[in-house]
């Protein structure tokens, strides 16, 4: 294991700073060091920041753990109150997962869930040191519509007229769901993300998924080497704007098959943004990368889009559905850097085609719909710009 080329964070505040230094993988936490970083802690904003970067559940457990005199006891009480609130969420969670896969099994439908409670037993082996505010289910594209019907007898609704467009599975990849009584949310994917090719077919994903058992009951995961190609691409389409992310990638990095890892790559790219997302990890978390993997950070592009996309990682920002006002341009150009020529050029047409959010903002009667084509560039700085 080795580390990949320092990054400059010469600018991190000092309250991203301790928490960086709590989130590291080391047994004990020096009470020398602890000392100098709350000397000057604004601890308003270390709290903002566990709460935004949803990384609470570790860093209560640490602190708690050390039981230190120079964390002030309202901190810790707020910090609890979030943690147990947490594992209420992951239970509630864990129940309706149950719920859901056993109606979607006795239809006939496979599923691999994404994240959730399964990505938390996976990874941190206690279900209530990760958060999740939403159930992710891949399936295979042609149960999508039975799918609808299952959760839709279950008491749940769509959360946008995806049906609107006529080609709604080619735009899109996931469709979401909600449950007003439960409060829990459910998105159906169908494709890995949204440039996902037909090499990822769900059949190829299931014959190399992983199991994982909670209360003897069976659900299906991905495979190691699946699921870093898709934490990877899911956080850099989002810049990583959640340190939680890169947590995930460091706890499962030490599970990764380099030699199967490499053959992945040549089936199915990647490299940039696998790249990107151990030089984070390595500089904010201090993870180890796997010697034979470490050529993947030695790339000027591939640092280029961890040090723009640290710059979302300082900041306190948000950036899904869509990104705040005071980033957007910045947003938009990392994620045409992302991209490779072919898919920079599919998503630009993508985009200039109308969707469902123009559909709802500006209901036309179908055979005025070739009007969404000219009006698409208004409707969009509308929703984006003015509007958000």
């Amino acid at each position: 294991m080795i580390k990949a080329a320092k990054m400059d964070l010469s600018d991190i505040s000092n309250e991203l700073s301790f928490m960086l230094f709590i989130l590291r993988d080391v047994q004990e936490l020096d009470e020398k060091r602890i000392r100098e970083y709350t000397s000057n802690m604004k601890w308003d904003s270390f709290l903002q920041l566990t709460l935004h970067h949803r990384v609470y559940p570790i860093v209560y457990l640490k602190l708690n753990q050390i039981r230190s005199s120079f964390i002030p006891a309202d901190i810790m009480e707020t910090l609890r109150y979030h943690y147990n609130s947490n594992i209420i969420k992951m239970m509630q969670l864990t129940k309706e997962m149950n719920n859901i896969c056993v109606k979607l099994s006795d239809t006939g439908i496979r599923t691999i869930l994404l994240k959730g409670p399964i990505l938390a037993i996976q990874l941190y082996g206690d279900m209530s040191h990760r958060t999740s505010k939403d159930l992710d289910i891949l399936i295979d594209a042609d149960d999508v519509e039975r799918a609808e019907e299952v959760l839709i007898q279950l008491g749940y609704e769509a959360e946008d007229k995806h049906s609107l467009n006529h080609n709604w599975k080619e735009k899109l990849h996931h469709i979401s769901f909600r449950h007003n009584e439960y409060s829990v949310q459910v998105e159906i994917h169908w494709r890995l993300n949204p440039n996902s090719s037909d090499s990822h077919s769900f059949d190829r994903l299931w014959r190399r998924r992983n199991k994982v058992l909670i209360l003897n009951q069976e659900f299906h995961c991905l495979g190691n080497e699946d699921l870093l190609y898709y934490l990877c691409d899911h956080g850099a389409r989002h810049a990583w704007f959640r340190l939680r992310w890169l947590m995930d990638i460091d706890r499962l990095m030490p599970n990764i098959d380099s030699g199967k890892m490499h053959d992945y790559f040549r089936e199915y790219g990647g490299q940039s943004f696998t790249g990107q997302a151990f030089i984070l990890a390595s500089n904010l978390l201090d993870a180890k990368i796997p010697y034979s993997l470490h050529q993947l950070t030695n790339n000027k592009k591939t640092l280029r889009l961890a040090k723009t996309s640290l710059f979302f990682i300082k900041k306190i920002v948000k950036l899904n559905p869509v990104p705040e006002k005071s980033v957007v341009w910045k947003y938009f150009r990392y994620t045409l850097s992302l991209m490779t020529g072919r898919q920079r050029a599919r998503y630009l047409l993508n985009h200039l085609e109308p969707n469902v959010q123009d559909m709802s903002l500006l209901p036309l009667y179908k055979p005025l719909h070739f009007l969404y084509f000219p009006l698409r560039p208004f409707l969009w700085f509308w929703r984006h710009i003015i509007n958000n």
